[in-house]
Formats: C-alpha cells, sequence, structure tokens
C-alpha cells in the first residue's frame, strides 16, 4: 500500500472522529453523503494513501458546521490560505478546548467564551509589561 506523508493524520481522523460523533454521524459514509464527497475519500485518508484536498476540507467543515480554515489547519492543508485559525502544533490542554468549543451546542459554547475572556482578562492583567517592574495583580 502506498501512503503519503501526512505527520497531521492521526490527529486530524481523532479529531473528525468527534466531530462526527458530535455532529450525530455514526458513519464515515453518513458523513461523506452530507459532505458530498466519496466514501472512498474518507478511507483513502484514514488508511494514509491520501491527504483530503481544500475542496474536500471545505465541503466537510460545512458538513460540520465548523470553521474550513480549523480544519485545513488541523489537516495540514492550510497552505492555501493566507491565515490558518490556529497553528497545526498545539498543547494538548488547548487542542482539547477547541475540541469542546466545536461540539458543544451554542449555549455552552458562549459559556465557554465568557470563560475564556476571563483568563484572556487575568493573563493581560498579570503580565509584566515593558517598563514594569513587577507584574500587575488582577482585582
Amino acid at each position: 500500500m502506498r501512503t503519503v506523508e501526512w505527520p497531521e493524520r492521526e490527529s486530524f481522523i481523532a479529531h473528525l472522529d468527534r466531530l462526527k460523533k458530535s455532529r450525530g454521524f455514526r458513519y464515515d459514509i453518513a458523513l461523506a453523503e452530507a459532505a458530498e464527497i466519496s466514501h472512498s475519500a474518507i478511507s483513502n485518508w484514514r488508511s494514509g494513501k491520501q491527504r483530503p484536498s481544500l475542496a474536500a476540507i471545505g465541503k466537510l467543515a460545512a458538513a460540520l458546521d465548523v470553521d474550513q480554515r480549523d480544519l485545513a489547519a488541523r489537516a495540514g492543508v492550510a497552505e492555501g490560505f493566507t491565515h490558518a485559525s490556529m497553528p497545526t502544533q498545539l498543547p494538548p490542554e488547548l487542542e482539547t478546548l477547541f475540541d469542546q468549543y466545536q461540539t458543544a451546542d451554542p449555549s455552552r459554547r458562549d459559556e465557554l467564551l465568557q470563560r475564556v475572556a476571563w483568563v484572556s482578562e487575568w493573563f493581560d492583567a498579570t503580565t509584566s509589561k515593558a517598563g514594569d517592574e513587577r507584574p500587575r495583580r488582577a482585582g
């Protein structure tokens, strides 16, 4: 079996499986039909025979209701975009956070974003700025 060089394959397939499950697709064939791509394409990705094309990523993203740039970055095929929404290699904790956001219902997404905003504000408030002698404290 001929395989292609695709270092992101395992993490992309795992992410695709989580999205597929969270969106109610039990089988790859159902996802393929919804995305209007061939089932053999997904099978070839799983086996390492091919990488997804940007066109296939776009159709998958639409079927799964996720950001196309994020999915392309995770698949390692984001070269076609001037800016990917995220780097392809993140710490596992941030990967989990992105997965939780993408698989959550809208109200849980809003709650998660509020908590992320709090962390961001805390980080900014406790990070030393140029000229500061010590970190500032959040109130």
